[in-house]
């Protein structure tokens, strides 16, 4: 198994490549510069992601839904099903980005309830919960975030989206979570660090041996989580530089990272170069040289809308464990 974590800045992508080639992308942000660029739907163009799992529903973690579903091919994706569209619009009562406003054209078209082979992703095992959408209290949609774990052999890893504390406690009463969380090795830190995501409790089940960070540079005192974190970790070493132990790594000092998975379990961490794109191609370069030429400035503006074609992966049960359409 390969999982990829991109380098979005303050924001989340990762791609998980199952032994069979199956791909699962976990969030579809995108990280914009003053000449550089990357975004999944240009990395990914034109290719097949077996499944899409919107870990969170702010823009950072789905502004690139629009184009990523309209370049690739996205036949499944997995939300909270407790958040329809008029959940969505009561969350995003402030106004949407153009993620946001993609992803409720999406919930908002018709779908295909038959038909379609639900993603196989062989020895992989997915597991995922979610916080339900109450309409009789303050909904806040880091603690609606999906949680989604992953695991290979003995390998265990846990995508935490956005959750809070608060998110974090309510997930706790679950006797199968609790189980879930044991024997975890890499935690992919919730609300890319930040201070209120840091549940104590969740340590009391599992010590992992390294956490991942995604986020931009530092801005904020929320962010000085490193050795928060650090503390409750065991240590892993890099194959990079195999006499170095680490506790945690973020996306802002290493970059993307990548994480080679056997199937004993034993596993392997490296930060890798993930090739991005010009804002403005070179003027001597040739013309369709590069399949991406062109497209930075299209993608500046707003998202195309057009998913009617698209199936979903939704109302999935968080306790039985099984894909099924709407």
């Amino acid at each position: 198994m390969r999982i990829e974590v991109f380098d979005v800045g303050h924001g989340g992508c990762a791609l998980i490549t199952a032994p069979n080639e199956r791909r699962m992308m976990l969030d579809c942000g995108e990280r914009w510069g003053d000449k550089r660029f990357w975004t999944p739907a240009l990395h990914y163009c034109g290719q097949r992601i077996d499944l899409l799992a919107l870990m969170n529903l702010d823009e950072d973690h789905l502004r690139n839904f629009g184009w990523l579903t309209q370049y690739c091919t996205v036949p499944w994706i997995l939300t909270n099903p407790t958040v329809g569209l008029r959940e969505l619009r009561i969350l995003k009562k402030d106004g949407m980005g153009p993620g946001a406003k993609a992803f409720a054209k999406w919930l908002a078209a018709p779908k295909h309830g038959s038909g379609g082979t639900q993603p196989d992703f062989g020895p992989i095992r997915i597991r995922y919960y979610y916080c339900v959408f109450d309409p009789a209290a303050n909904n806040k949609t880091n603690d609606l975030s999906l949680v989604v774990i992953v695991q290979y052999g003995s390998f265990k890893i846990v995508f935490a989206g956005d959750l809070e504390v608060a998110g974090w406690r309510r997930l706790l009463a679950l006797p199968s979570f609790l189980l879930d969380l044991m024997g975890t090795n890499i935690l992919v830190a919730s609300h890319h660090g930040r201070e209120n995501g840091c549940c104590a409790e969740i340590f009391k089940l599992f010590k992992p041996e390294i956490v991942l960070i995604s986020d931009d540079e530092r801005q904020y005192e929320s962010q000085d989580t490193d050795d928060w974190y650090r503390n409750r970790c065991i240590g892993a070493r890099l194959i990079a530089n195999p006499a170095e132990r680490r506790y945690v790594m973020t996306t802002r000092k290493d970059g993307s990272m990548r994480i080679n998975v056997l199937p004993d379990g034993q596993w392997f961490l490296w930060p890798v170069q993930v090739p991005d794109f010009p804002l403005d191609p070179p003027p001597t370069a040739k013309p369709r040289q590069n399949p991406f030429s062109g497209l930075a400035s299209v993608l500046q503006s707003s998202p195309p809308l057009g998913l009617d074609a698209l199936n979903p992966f939704a109302n999935a049960l968080a306790l039985d464990n099984r894909f099924r359409r709407a």
